[in-house]
């Protein structure tokens, strides 16, 4: 998954990169409502190799693979949780009712393990890499997140 953006500022060895609004995550609620046209990350990046400024526009990237962990992990792994609670409450003799209980109670364990998985097991947040980097030679509104045309 590739994006772009415009750094916004420099500390030290990571940069904050307000996000272009990009078609692809335009009916994305990820940014939240409060944000929907535009969201600010950080960015980790070498000083010596690149040379980067307040205001270039840099493009990053998020590996296939990473994506479709992280896609697995959040949208597949509690339906297949979802179906195991079932199953393992049907096995114990349970009507139908209360294993659609169970299962949803599964379901809703999967969600708060991931949600506690994310928290404090992951110490490194997904990093993308920069894999271009432009200087700015147009005005940028970062109310709309766009880019103005002469």
């Amino acid at each position: 998954m590739e994006s772009s953006g415009k750094v916004t500022s420099i500390n030290g060895k990571k940069i904050k990169v307000m996000m272009f609004k990009e078609s692809s995550c335009a009916h994305c609620s990820g940014c939240g409502e409060a944000s929907k046209l535009t969201r600010e990350i950080e960015l980790e990046y070498n000083p010596h190799k690149q040379k980067i400024e307040i205001g270039d526009i840099v493009t990053f990237e998020l590996a296939d693979s990473k994506m479709l962990k992280i896609g697995f992990l959040v949208y597949v792994l509690p339906i297949i949780m979802m179906m195991v609670g079932f199953i393992i409450s049907n096995m114990m003799g349970n009507r139908e009712r209360e294993s659609v209980l169970f299962s949803f109670g599964t379901l809703a364990v999967t969600f708060l393990l991931i949600h506690l998985y994310d928290r404090f097991v992951v110490k490194e947040k997904v990093n993308m890499d920069i894999t271009k980097i432009e200087k700015d030679n147009k005005e940028f509104d970062i109310d709309s997140c766009e880019v103005k045309k002469d």
